[in-house]
């Protein structure tokens, strides 16, 4: 099979490279959006829970 060894030579990097992406965008959303939200939906919740 020597078709599939530049194949497996070319996505191996490839799928590395887009967990990292995956990883550093994931960290990055955590830090821009899921805090802000975090911190806003406790206290909706709170307030929900308060009226009932």
């Amino acid at each position: 099979m020597p078709h599939l060894a530049p194949m497996s030579w070319i996505l191996t990097p490839l799928t590395f490279l887009l967990l990292l992406i995956l990883f550093i965008s994931s960290s990055w959303w955590h830090q821009s959006f899921f805090f802000p939200k975090m911190n806003i939906r406790p206290n909706n919740l709170q307030s929900k829970w308060n009226w009932s």
